[in-house]
């Protein structure tokens, strides 16, 4: 280490110090023939002498500095050889490792060695590790990964004396950056500039990659569901290659894929139907072309589904009167045994009408007044009843009902939404704020349903493969009678507008939904919706199949308590996993209050792999709306089970996390100079393609320049002016100056 004070301005000194000296001896020279004693007149010369050279001092700017003493001879080059299987691929005759080694052995080394410098050689991929360079051509390059970051750090603090300088021959792809703080630490620590020089070329190598199957998690049985895959090309001109769908390990399906023309990234899927319950898996595999020099580094994927029948779905249909809603919506049910319609007709002010009841007791009062009363159905239907048919405390239930994760469902025209309904505690629930004169633009000329944008992609509005939603939806009757609602409230999703009636806020709305709580609300504002059904070229299967779909968006069966995801995007062997929970709210899982959430005790996550084994337990505390989050460390490539467990040791919710070693060295083969470049910008260092790269010897002076600007610039300047001390040094001798001056009475 070095230290000192140092002047900025020197000059200063040299100018200064003779006039303070001549000053101050010229004072005391008439001090003396005036008869002043000797003794005062040193007294008063060194306080004035002192004040005076502080002073110059101040002017000369004073800096204390201190740095790293970089100079020493015997300080090696530590040269770092890549050997991940990147470093194989072939751009010309030879392949990027050997290249790199052609360069060491004709060209860098003899140079570095003709220099007098000591030369340290290492080989890395995930690790970094010495190597004789005599051994180097027998070493393959195979690495899995590419741990740049690490390898320097590796080189610069290491176990022999301090680098004076780090060469990497590399391709510049680096896909572990864990260690990248530590490396740019232990260069700037070292004062050692990063030199890189990239090899192989800037297009890469022609690659294929596999890079995720995707399938739902849930199917019921006889269900049509899509097996997806992603797959990314940087080939031009791909040839045509096959994909083999397995399921459970044994042949499904195989398809022949005509790829577009240049590079891109789509995605091709298998139609399947599974009728056998459990859980199976779907793996897709990739039959590459054979086109010369290609890389392949993912060939297959897979998807856990599990086949399990939902549980049913019952909806509870309110009506003021009976309706031919009730009775065809009732068709399009009558033949899904997943979805069961329970009707509740009010025929006077103390008689109700039950249709499709389970048991004899079942709703025998009318509407439920209590929470236990509607837990047997999910969904709720209004239909032709005003403010004035359910009691405050009905509607609050309807609310509490909503909130815990039911779903309500507004239907009809004007006698439906009549203004009675506005500022009521239903209102609050709906997508849509209630019009004070709802029957006044009703009825219009008829007019065609008009979708928005969202609801040509939503799954609630599909029909199936080869049926366009569009057209589908084109082909409607004409309606006459719709309710007039005021606007849809923020948040709220609107799937239907009137084509022509402009609302104040937009079109008007016929369809819109919103979440409350952890449920669903939504309004259909179309009277005599079933006419549908009956049009003349109408196909029944598609009014009974939106009816379904419907049903089951506002009942979302199976819907999770505690949800599971994943904190990191890429997962891989030997890392710690990280996992968020998260409680929803109104979930049974969540303490039931008013108040505002506070972490609930005695739930428990475990992670089990393999054969049911647990790799991590601990205790963990949830609140609604609150995300908590725990790791685990994933060692090898395997099927990872996360569950949460109540206090009773209860499955709450779980989910499945695969961990795959995937290849990632050839997901981009293109060489990487924008890595190499910010390694030597951040350590003032140099970066150069391979064949770019100067001749040795002109290399090896601009290392030492470099390092010799490293050096200056590692120094730590922190400057001495003025400051509480200085100023105090001057004040006190001109003080104790004035003050011996005025005790002898000298002038």
């Amino acid at each position: 280490m070095m230290a000192g004070i140092f002047f900025e301005l020197p000059l200063a000194w040299q100018v200064g110090l003779p006039g303070v000296l001549l000053l101050v001896l010229g004072v005391a020279w008439l001090q003396a023939r005036l008869g002043i004693p000797r003794t005062r007149v040193l007294a008063l010369a060194a306080l004035r002498g002192a004040a005076l050279l502080a002073l110059v001092g101040l002017v000369a700017r004073p800096v204390w500095v201190t740095g790293r003493l970089l100079a020493g001879r015997g300080r090696p080059v530590v040269v770092l050889v890549d050997r991940s299987q990147s470093m194989a691929v072939r751009d010309g005759r030879q392949t990027r490792y050997h290249e790199a080694l052609r360069f060491l052995n004709s060209t860098l080394l003899p140079s570095l060695k003709s220099a007098g410098l000591p030369v340290r050689v290492m080989l890395f991929d995930q690790s970094a590790v010495p190597v004789n360079e005599n051994k180097l051509p027998s070493i393959s390059a195979d690495g899995k990964r590419t741990n740049l970051g690490g390898a320097i750090a590796e080189a610069a603090r290491g176990s022999w004396q301090t680098p004076l300088a780090v060469i990497g021959l590399t391709d510049g792809i680096a896909n572990v950056r864990a260690d990248d703080q530590a490396g740019l630490a232990a260069l700037a620590e070292a004062g050692a500039p990063f030199v890189g020089i990239g090899f192989g070329s800037d297009e890469g190598a022609p690659t294929i990659w596999l890079r995720n199957v995707n399938a739902p998690a849930n199917v019921p049985p006889n269900a049509t569901f899509n097996v997806s895959v992603e797959l990314d090309t940087n080939v031009r001109r791909l040839p045509a290659f096959d994909l083999v769908l397995l399921r459970d390990g044994k042949f499904c399906q195989k398809k022949r894929v005509q790829p577009g023309a240049g590079p891109r990234t789509w995605r091709e899927e298998f139609v399947l139907a599974e009728s056998q319950a459990g859980k199976h898996d779907y793996s897709v595999q990739l039959v590459p072309p054979a086109l010369p020099g290609l890389k392949a580094p993912e060939l297959v994927d897979d998807a856990l589904v599990r086949i399990s029948a939902p549980k049913p779905i019952r909806v509870l249909y309110i009506q003021g009167a009976l309706t031919w809603d009730y009775k065809f919506i009732g068709l399009a049910l009558a033949n899904d045994p997943t979805i069961k319609l329970t009707g509740l007709t009010r025929t006077s002010d103390k008689s109700v009408f039950r249709q499709n009841v389970e048991s004899a007791g079942e709703l025998i009062h009318g509407f439920p007044t209590s929470l236990e009363a509607l837990k047997p159905f999910r969904v709720v239907v209004l239909s032709n009843l005003r403010a004035a048919d359910l009691s405050a405390g009905q509607q609050e239930l309807l609310a509490r009902f909503c909130q815990l994760g039911g779903g309500i469902l507004m239907i009809g025209g004007p006698s439906t939404f009549d203004a009675s309904w506005r500022n009521s505690r239903l209102e609050q629930i709906l997508p849509v704020r209630i019009a004070s004169n709802p029957e006044g633009a009703s009825p219009y000329p008829p007019f065609h349903i008009q979708l928005a944008p969202e609801a040509l992609d939503s799954p609630m509005f599909q029909f199936g493969p080869g049926a366009s939603t569009a057209k589908v939806w084109g082909r409607l009757p004409t309606f006459t009678r719709y309710a007039c609602v005021d606007s849809a409230k923020p948040g709220a999703q609107v799937w239907m507008v009137h084509p022509t009636d402009a609302a104040p806020h937009g079109h008007r709305i016929l369809m819109a939904s919103e979440r409350y709580g952890a449920g669903i609300s939504a309004v259909l504002c179309l009277q005599n919706f079933w006419r549908w059904r009956l049009m003349k070229d109408s196909d029944p299967g598609q009014f009974d199949r939106f009816w379904k779909q419907l049903f089951r968006y506002l009942g979302e069966a199976e819907r999770p308590k505690i949800s599971i995801q994943l904190a990191d995007a890429d997962l891989h062997p030997r890392m710690d996993v990280r996992v968020v929970l998260e409680m929803e709210p109104g979930s049974k899982a969540a303490p039931d209050s008013k108040d505002p959430p506070a972490a609930a005790d005695g739930f428990s996550v475990r992670v089990t792999a393999g054969r049911k084994k647990t790799v991590h337990e601990e205790s963990v505390a949830l609140a609604p709306l609150r995300p908590t989050e725990f790791k685990f460390h994933a060692g090898n490539p395997d099927t990872y089970s996360v569950s949460v467990l109540n206090s009773s040791k209860s499955v709450v919710a779980t989910r499945a996390i695969r961990i795959r070693d995937r290849n990632l060295e050839f997901q981009d083969t293109a060489r990487s100079m924008e890595t190499l470049r910010q390694w030597a910008s951040a350590s003032h260092g140099l970066a150069f393609k391979a064949e770019d790269c100067p001749n040795p010897t002109r290399l090896i002076r601009q290392i030492r320049a470099k390092r010799e600007r490293a050096k200056h610039e590692a120094c730590l300047r922190q400057p001495l002016g003025l400051n509480a001390w200085s100023m105090g040094l001057v004040l006190g001798c001109l003080g104790g100056e004035w003050l011996l001056r005025k005790r002898w009475s000298i002038e």
